[in-house]
């Protein structure tokens, strides 16, 4: 099962995630945040990477975790999965991810929600090194 531990994830990660989990909060009176996966094993990864290929659902990744790793897969972990709550009740609204991205990019994070393709906005990890 993958990890929901903030504690293995890469240090920089973990306090500029909840540097903007707090701003998005303080900001949005009823919203939680809550961590949904942090290290996700290899194996795990290849489960993930079958989906909508092999094994019934929608695509969910592109990286296999085998040829290409996740920012999941490094320990510590470079990602961070989260869901958005209103009142205790997960909303996978767009709308809702959409309000809270820009409090982890100021923060310095990349946010799936920008990505061009497989765009993922429940979804942090730290940029890659220059």
């Amino acid at each position: 099962m993958p990890s929901i531990d903030l504690q293995s994830c890469d240090p920089k990660l973990r306090e500029a995630f909840l540097r903007g989990k707090r701003s998005a909060e303080q900001a949005n009176p009823g919203l939680v945040l809550r961590v949904t996966c942090t290290h996700r094993s290899v194996q795990e990864q290849g489960v993930l990477y079958a989906k909508g290929r092999v094994s019934p659902g929608p695509v969910v990744t592109q990286v296999d975790g085998v040829q290409h790793l996740s920012n999941h897969n490094y320990f510590p972990s470079r990602a961070i999965d989260f869901c958005v709550t209103w009142g205790g009740k997960v909303s996978w609204e767009a709308k809702d991810y959409e309000i809270v991205g820009p409090y982890f990019e100021s923060e310095g994070l990349v946010w799936g929600g920008r990505w061009r393709t497989l765009i993922d906005r429940p979804h942090v990890e730290l940029p890659r090194d220059p």
